[in-house]
């Protein structure tokens, strides 16, 4: 399928399109339809049609968005009363719909374009299984990989329209119930026919062969009852037999099972609507992921389809109550926090499922465990890390794995209590700890070796983010094995990594500036002459700069709360580290894949107000709508600015300068992209967010737990009156934690019912209680008793020292 398609054909490519569409169905070919072009949400749309368009109002607000280092458009949300909501950011961008691949490999993941959601059904903690990946559209299942065997849609007259390839048709992708991995369409073809199809996956009934389950129903009333058929492109080179009610090779392995009504042609499944046998209008397919011999018999009929979805529901459900899920009282936000860690559990250590980032990455894969764990996943958590310590990228990128290792061994321990992991691997990490010790003493700057600076940047440098990572690694663990009395490996490599601290420190002065405006700008690229950069997203180090830098914050470069951090902060606020809310790069984007670490640093420095701009921006622009589909990095300006190749700006080998954003758009278009999605690690992100906002461990830079702030960043409205934020045996660094909030603010009262943990000691305690603005703390009790350790001003409550049960009671004028 041709997938570039220079700009300068691309008028005669749609209308080549739009006569294929309307010739009647023996002139057209069984091929697919559709081929990609500048913006495939528009090719299989008959001419006439009415598209979403981009208004001038749009392109020139983003364009601001995109070239003023401040972000103003986030401070403006900032300063409503109500503060952010998902409401009032929803509208700055449009939605994600495309998933753009290298152009080498296409350019695109799909037929049309649209992202896939992946589909399965793993039955071991870490392992994928087979793989449906359902175009979001209704317009093809693949088998495991993007460029895979594939089953194609098709409905209309002659069955000759893929099924949702004029997206102004189609109605916004959504999930059953909100959060499972049940994908329910609309979608109205060019004769007005609409459709409704359900697809999910899950096993055959006895067996663990995971398969597809497709239901679509044609409702022609409005249509005039005029004539439809609806095709299944099975595989054209197959040559595909029928036997029964099943897809048949010559080998004997069946491709698909369906239900009564079609005929075979060409290979293809075709269903004509107006025949005897089909005056349902509803048609059933089982398309299992791999072709299978001694297929087992399956009766295909909506009985069949209700069973497939009663399992997979039942399935997820069980998953998800495995873990510790936070109740707060916003759909949206409970929606996408389950069908993240859905996803998240399918995929685990891996970066994306079904494309070439199907794979690990540090710290990426490290870092998203981690989060998994701390929503009570501690057993994936476990096997995970098990599966990675051999995994490594080689030695010039071994420092940045080898703390995400060490760390997350330690975090693993400390939030669990179970040593086997580190007790089993005791040789493996004693040798990660003699390699930077080595490292350490034969280096002319006394700090580890240089390094490629990341995958895309090849240059060896004192990265500010690998030697913090490996830094904060090496104290978390030579903290635990003084608490698992390995003293003699504590009491060796305590010093050093005491030494390195000591030399990293003196690098990090010597490799800082201070900004004519009084932020704090430290060079990632440590001793070395890294200029500061004015606007971060302006050159390609400066934007590498702001996905990197705060793996160092987030390890406690500088303390939180410090001048210094406080200073950095400032740096990127007003030096474009951030797009209401969302972490700003080049070419008019967003990757908040990095912004995990930003979080925390956030987080740590109480910077409560930015992190909810970040969850809802993030649920509104850094995911698919109602499908919560993230990738590597999102469009926000001109899909030909960031992918010009793609989109057809530049050609594949020559030298090119891709579009500026206020020349990049395109007349059609309107839908953004993103890449090489599903992403585990941007979905970590907005987990981390929401946990962030209720519980928040505070560390020492050996990771050693000292302080705990209870919902310190919780937006405004969950506590409207009425509402209820509910915490319910979370893991912690202390121990479990459970709490509940309950606002009767109209009677100017909020209570919390708190169970103070007790695995380990709290330095500081502490609950806040963010509600709508114009109400003012006045008094606290605690256990019935008056209680005056609150700031009215912070709205926050010290319950340092206090242990146990506490009840209470808040009230306000």
């Amino acid at each position: 399928m041709q997938r570039l398609v220079k700009s300068l054909l691309m008028n005669f490519v749609l209308l080549c399109l739009f006569l294929a569409a309307a010739l009647p169905a023996s002139a057209a070919s069984s091929e697919p339809g559709i081929a990609i072009g500048l913006h495939p949400g528009t090719v299989g749309c008959p001419p006439g049609t009415e598209q979403p368009a981009l208004s001038a109002l749009y392109k020139n607000r983003v364009v601001e968005a995109l070239t003023t280092s401040q972000d103003v458009y986030g401070q403006q949300i900032l300063a409503k009363p109500e503060g952010p909501t998902y409401d009032n950011v929803k509208d700055f961008f449009t939605p994600i719909m495309y998933a753009i691949a290298p152009a080498a490999q296409g350019g695109f993941l799909t037929d049309t374009g649209v992202y896939y959601i992946p589909f399965g059904q793993p039955q071991q903690l870490t392992a994928r299984g087979d793989l449906a990946l359902t175009v979001a559209d209704g317009s093809q299942i693949i088998s495991n990989k993007a460029d895979n065997l594939s089953t194609r849609i098709f409905v209309g007259a002659g069955g000759q329209e893929q099924f949702g390839s004029c997206l102004a048709n189609l109605s916004t992708p959504a999930l059953y119930k909100g959060y499972l991995p049940i994908l329910q369409l609309q979608y109205r073809d060019h004769d007005g026919i609409e459709y409704q199809q359900e697809s999910l996956a899950t096993n055959l009934p006895g067996t663990d062969i995971v398969a597809s389950y497709v239901e679509i129903t044609a409702d022609r009333d409005k249509s005039g009852h005029k004539p439809a058929n609806i095709r299944f492109q099975v595989c054209s080179s197959c040559n595909l037999h029928q036997e029964g009610n099943q897809l048949v090779d010559e080998q004997g392995r069946t491709y698909l099972y369906f239900s009564p009504g079609a005929t075979l042609s060409n290979s293809d499944l075709v269903y004509n609507l107006d025949a005897p046998n089909n005056e349902n209008n509803s048609v059933y397919i089982v398309r299992p992921v791999t072709p299978i011999v001694n297929a087992p018999a399956i009766h295909v009929d909506k009985g069949e389809q209700k069973r497939a979805r009663v399992e997979s529901a039942a399935y997820w459900e069980n998953r998800l109550s495995e873990g510790r899920l936070f109740q707060v009282p916003e759909s949206n936000v409970m929606d996408a926090q389950r069908n993240l860690l859905i996803q998240d559990l399918q995929m685990t250590w891996r970066y994306s499922l079904g494309n070439a980032y199907e794979a690990f990455y540090q710290p990426e894969s490290s870092s998203t465990m981690g989060v998994l764990g701390r929503y009570g996943f501690t057993g994936v958590y476990k096997r995970a890390l098990q599966d990675l310590l051999p995994l490594s990228k080689g030695s010039t990128r071994r420092n940045w794995e080898i703390g995400e290792k060490l760390s997350h061994a330690a975090d693993y321990y400390r939030l669990t209590g179970d040593s086997s992991l580190i007790i089993e691997n005791l040789a493996a990490y004693k040798a990660y700890a003699v390699d930077l010790a080595t490292q350490h003493a034969g280096d002319p700057n006394h700090l580890l070796a240089r390094q490629q600076y990341s995958s895309d940047v090849k240059g060896l440098v004192y990265g500010l983010h690998q030697i913090g990572t490996a830094l904060f690694g090496l104290q978390n663990m030579v903290s635990v094995w003084r608490e698992l009395g390995e003293t003699d490996l504590a009491d060796k490599y305590a010093p050093i990594a005491d030494d390195l601290r000591v030399w990293f420190d003196k690098a990090i002065k010597q490799s800082s500036t201070v900004m004519p405006d009084g932020s704090l700008f430290t060079q990632v690229m440590l001793l070395d002459k890294e200029e500061p950069y004015d606007h971060l997203p302006t050159t390609v180090l400066g934007s590498y700069w702001n996905l990197v830098a705060h793996y160092g914050f987030s390890a406690q470069v500088y303390a939180p709360e410090s001048p210094e951090a406080k200073a950095t902060l400032q740096y990127l606020y007003n030096h474009g580290a951030r797009l209401l809310g969302l972490l700003k790069v080049r070419d008019g984007a967003i990757n908040d894949v990095y912004e995990t670490e930003q979080a925390k640093f956030l987080a740590d420095n109480d910077q409560s107000d930015q992190l909810v701009l970040s969850l809802y921006n993030q649920l509104a622009h850094g995911m698919t709508r109602n499908t919560f589909i993230t990738g590597e990095a999102a469009s926000v300006g001109p899909l030909a600015s960031k992918w010009p190749l793609q989109f057809g700006a530049c050609e594949i080998g020559t030298s090119c300068t891709p579009p500026s954003f206020e020349n990049g758009w395109a007349p059609n278009e309107y839908y953004r992209g993103m890449y090489l999605s599903p992403n585990t690690a941007n979905n970590g992100f907005f987990l981390q967010l929401l946990r962030l906002m209720l519980i928040n461990e505070m560390t020492n830079n050996k990771g050693e737990p000292q302080s705990l702030q209870l919902a310190f960043s919780t937006p405004r409205g969950w506590l409207e009156n009425g509402k209820k934020i509910q915490v319910h045996d979370a893991p912690s660094l202390f121990g479990p934690i459970s709490y509940t909030i309950t606002s009767k603010i109209e009677h100017n009262q909020i209570m919390a019912d708190l169970d103070v943990p007790s695995q380990r000691p709290i330095g500081n305690l502490q609950l806040r209680l963010r509600i709508p603005a114009h109400k003012q703390l006045i008094g606290v009790e605690v256990n019935g008793c008056p209680y005056t350790k609150f700031n009215s001003s912070t709205e926050t409550i010290d319950l340092t020292g206090l242990t146990g049960k506490l009840i209470i009671r808040a009230d306000y004028r």
